[in-house]
């Protein structure tokens, strides 16, 4: 996970848009392997409601949709 460092006064940092492996696995706690596949399956059901291109980049899905899906709250 990466840590975000923010100015005296500041609430928090701009957080990314998108999410990897390295997140999804300290998120749910999972080998490397699993990561991918759930960043696949993600993916795959964007792709198949039409909200994303197949074209998008391998390894990544939008954080905001990952944490609906994995019901996680931050």
């Amino acid at each position: 996970m990466s840590t975000l460092t923010t100015a005296p006064g500041v609430i928090s940092g701009a957080g990314s848009y998108f999410i990897g492996v390295e997140e999804v696995m300290g998120y749910l706690g999972c080998k490397q392997n699993k990561a991918y596949e759930i960043i696949r399956d993600l993916k795959q059901e964007l792709v198949e409601s039409g909200r994303l291109t197949p074209a998008y980049p391998h390894g990544k899905v939008p954080k905001k949709y990952f944490m609906e899906r994995c019901m996680i709250e931050e």
